[in-house]
């Protein structure tokens, strides 16, 4: 213990006189009081404390595994509680809270592999004298603050580099000072305490993963079940539609957000809808992962036609059924310029049948004339590249004076024909016009 208590840095005390000023200042006023009794009470709730034990508990068992490999001792408690709550628990809570299923745990592993990570050791090896770090730590912090609050604006970029900026010169300070003091004392540095040091964190961080993900899988299903009781099927069909989940499905993430959509929007009436509509999906799964060819008279096919203009960062969502015999794919709508209530957007649709898509479209809607030009810009060269990758350059050669005029037009095509077509607003923005570009 003393061998912790002795590993205590200067930067570490400082952190905590200044925590401790912190509480003073919350603990006089009697508002600021009350809200942090509030946070605590927040804190302390079953549904918070009990994941965190759950976690802590996991992290026990991989500190237990390394002690008993003589890797781990009292000497590296500080680093290891230091690391239970700076990646443990913040990883825990960025897995509960992403949006996206799809990406998995890479990121995370990414980030225990980094340089960054090495860069953190190296910088926390050796430390300011005690009366600098006191200083530098409200200023390094309200700089860090400072650029934060500005990337939060486009307008106050440049505020946002100049902290960018000056948080860089005082990371490399603390990096330069590190390594030269490393240098110094090259054989008091290079230790096998040390390097043990650098190791646990990121040893304790590889085997979190697998806890990560359970808990990931967890939080994913918890979510989808507690939606489509409401929204989607009978209660009664909820335990079935679990386990067809964790006997089908298992751990892809992504399927299942696509299941629990699939139901919300068929809403199965009893166990063999159910049990269709999953196997309607896995086939789809399927011809997603080996995609038919579609004769160019019957179209595209959907998933080739989804990635025609992936170039410029459009992506689709899933090629997915609407009603009757009608299926869809649409990106997101892309904003242009910087409207203030409402900027220009544009978008890319593919609409067709189950096996193949028989429209593809980009749509622009201007919602802000004053900024219509780069919106339009953007449109042709949108519309034109669309053109190429589903018909030929020779098409675009073709059409390109017709396209950029923006005027409305229908041409002939082998298999089809292709189209712009422009509707002023009714009722609606002055000047505001929607534009599309149909194969």
């Amino acid at each position: 213990m003393n061998t912790a208590i002795a590993s205590i840095t200067t930067r570490e005390i400082a952190s905590a006189i200044w925590l401790a000023v912190f509480l003073v200042v919350v603990l006089i006023q009697k508002s600021t009081r009350e809200s942090l009794g509030s946070v605590f009470q927040a804190i302390l709730k079953p549904m918070l404390l009990i994941p965190l034990a759950t976690g802590a508990a996991y992290a026990a068992a991989e500190i237990y595994l390394l002690e008993r490999l003589g890797w781990w001792s009292v000497a590296n408690l500080k680093t290891t509680i230091v690391w239970l709550f700076t990646f443990a628990f913040v990883t825990m809570f960025e897995a509960a809270m992403a949006k996206g299923r799809k990406a998995g745990l890479g990121k995370f592993t990414a980030e225990i592999l980094s340089v960054a990570g090495l860069l953190t050791f190296i910088t926390e090896l050796y430390s300011f004298p005690l009366w600098v770090e006191v200083v530098a730590l409200p200023f390094v912090t309200v700089i860090a603050l400072l650029g934060m609050m500005a990337n939060q604006k486009a307008e106050h970029a440049p505020v946002a580099r100049l902290m960018a900026s000056i948080s860089a010169l005082v990371g490399f300070s603390y990096i330069s000072f590190s390594l030269w003091k490393t240098y110094q004392l090259w054989s008091e540095t290079a230790t096998l305490a040390n390097a043990l040091e650098l190791a646990i964190p990121i040893l304790l961080s590889l085997g979190f993963i697998p806890f990560l993900y359970t808990w990931r899988a967890y939080i994913a299903y918890s979510d989808a079940f507690a939606t489509i009781s409401v929204f989607g099927i009978d209660k009664s069909l909820v335990p079935y539609a679990r386990w067809l989940a964790i006997s089908r499905i298992r751990g892809d993430l992504e399927l299942l957000e696509r299941w629990r959509k699939a139901m919300q929007a068929s809403r199965p009436r009893d166990r063999a809808e159910l049990k269709h509509s999953l196997d309607a999906l896995l086939t789809l799964k399927e011809r997603e992962a080996a995609p038919p060819v579609v004769q160019p008279n019957f179209g595209w096919s959907p998933y080739l036609a989804m990635q025609f203009l992936a170039d410029y960062g459009v992506a689709t969502g899933h090629y997915q059924h609407s009603f009757d015999d009608e299926w869809f794919a649409a990106s997101s709508m892309r904003e242009i310029g910087s409207g203030l209530n409402l900027p220009n957007n544009l978008a890319y649709y593919v609409e067709g049948t189950e096996h193949a898509a028989t429209t593809l479209k980009v749509k622009l809607n201007v919602n802000n004339p004053g900024e219509a030009g780069e919106a339009e810009d953007m449109f042709i060269v949108y519309a034109m590249h669309l053109l190429e990758q589903a018909i030929s350059l020779n098409a675009v050669v073709r059409l390109k004076a017709s396209i950029a005029k923006l005027e409305t037009f229908e041409a002939e095509i082998p298999y089809g024909r292709v189209s712009l077509s422009r509707e002023d607003f009714v009722g609606g923005i002055k000047g505001g016009v929607f534009e599309a570009f149909r194969d």
